[in-house]
């Protein structure tokens, strides 16, 4: 009689939570899609499957199985490009594109986010500071709130715009901040509530959208325009970007290409920046003891001077205060990956084409790795408290081939803008007013950040 050879025993199937029997875990989701993911990563066991009607969507939280995601097995996914609107937005900058285009786009603007190439710009970054700043002084004192999501978008615009196309960004600045706000007024929502998905998209929202998308481009095409008229070295990273492109393209199509990398590169410069910004200043005024603790090493560091470049690593507290600020409040709240070909996570399948989401908000939630995980603590960045603790249990600027490049960036302009702002005031959260985070392309508040300025 033959033996036949034992068959190895099937991969486990990630645990799929309990959900309506036609949308699956859909409407759940929609109604609190933050909190929904925080709770799926806190009750499996590192990774569970998600039912969205027909659409099935593995959730990866546990950190050991994101590195195997985006690290061991990097190679075997690609970035999702679900928005029409946004790949209409980006096109083929570094946010979007793939393959040996990717990197090349990598490598060319790699050098500029070294260490010594963020210390160079730090006078820059703190010299527009202080200029927003300064136009704030109307309402100190005045009872009327500043809108903190827009001033604090403005500022970190003019910092992006000075980054990638230096001086020249001046002339179109304010028109490209009234752009930008068009744009995020007019941007499709996501689905709220439970039914939220059967609303049609509003055609004049779309409309105004379309416009202010193409007022954007029309002012990066003059930017290129202009510097390919008259080259400069003071063009922020247009001269490194021009030398880069292929000579074989047609005109137009360098122009496309220069506009592609120069908008990729300020969205996601000013963006994350504006947004974490507001929520660390929300939670310096939440937490009067910390905003004290700040003031102080700022005043000891700086004795009412600009912040330079030399004074960045002695603002050890407000290293952690930031570091904890994205913990609870990363503006980039979630990312996915489209499989490209069979895998497995954590022993799980997940066949080509899967759709993989990681929440970083649900990992930064994880109490098993972040104890009494939504109090606002500092101190948890203590080097001594940080010891044992997951390297990737704090991801704010993802990990892998495609992480972040300006993490580092986002966190020395973080550090200059706070010092500059506390030294002249403090900002507090007007009466009344509702905070509630919107996970959109970034976590914004939902109802933006009125706050009250008070001169120091």
């Amino acid at each position: 009689m033959t033996t036949l050879p034992a068959q190895p025993a099937p991969s486990p199937e990630p645990p799929t939570p309990p959900g309506d029997w036609w949308f699956g875990n859909l409407l759940e989701f929609r109604a609190d899609p933050l909190g929904y993911l925080a709770r799926v990563a806190r009750d499996s066991d590192g990774i569970g499957k998600l039912r969205f009607k027909r659409d099935v969507v593995y959730l990866v939280s546990e950190p050991d199985l994101i590195k195997e995601l985006l690290i061991d097995h990097g190679r075997k996914y690609r970035k999702n490009t679900r928005y029409a609107f946004m790949r209409r937005v980006l096109g083929q900058g570094l946010l979007l594109s793939e393959g040996e285009d990717w990197r090349g786009q990598r490598r060319v603007a790699q050098p500029f986010f070294t260490p010594k190439g963020i210390a160079e710009r730090v006078d820059d970054v703190a010299r527009l500071a202080a200029e927003a700043a300064e136009s704030w002084r109307p309402y100190a004192g005045a009872g009327e709130p500043l809108e903190t999501e827009a001033a604090f978008s403005r500022l970190a615009q003019r910092q992006a715009l000075q980054f990638i196309v230096g001086p020249m960004h001046e002339r179109a600045a304010d028109e490209i901040a009234r752009h930008v706000e068009v744009s995020v007024q007019n941007w499709p929502e996501r689905p709220r509530g439970r039914l939220g998905g059967l609303r049609p998209p509003n055609p004049l929202r779309l409309m105004r959208l379309k416009r202010a998308i193409e007022g954007t481009d029309a002012c990066f095409f003059g930017f290129i325009d202009e510097y390919l008229a008259r080259p400069t070295e003071d063009a922020g990273m247009l001269p490194a970007l021009v030398a880069a492109l292929d000579p074989a393209w047609t005109s137009e199509m360098k122009r496309r290409r220069l506009r592609d990398q120069l908008v990729t590169l300020f969205l996601a410069a000013f963006e994350t920046s504006a947004t974490g910004l507001c929520w660390t200043m929300y939670v310096l005024d939440r937490h009067p003891e910390v905003l004290a603790r700040v003031e102080e090493e700022v005043g000891r560091v700086l004795n009412g001077r600009a912040p330079t470049a030399e004074d960045l690593p002695r603002f050890e507290y407000l290293d952690r205060v930031i570091s904890e600020s994205l913990r609870l409040y990363s503006p980039i709240h979630s990312l996915s990956r489209v499989a490209l070909e069979d895998d497995t996570i954590g022993g799980c399948p997940i066949p080509a084409g899967s759709t993989v989401m990681v929440s970083l908000y649900a990992t930064h939630r994880l109490p098993h790795h972040w104890p009494d995980p939504e109090r606002f603590d500092p101190d948890r960045f203590l080097p001594e408290r940080s010891a044992g603790r997951h390297r990737y249990a704090y991801i704010p600027f993802a990990i892998g081939h495609r992480n972040c490049i300006g993490g580092r960036q986002a966190v020395v302009n973080a550090k200059v803008n706070i010092a500059t702002i506390v030294q002249r005031y403090r900002l507090r959260l007007a009466p009344g007013h509702p905070v509630e985070p919107d996970p959109r392309t970034t976590m914004r508040p939902r109802f933006g950040m009125k706050m009250l300025v008070e001169a120091r």
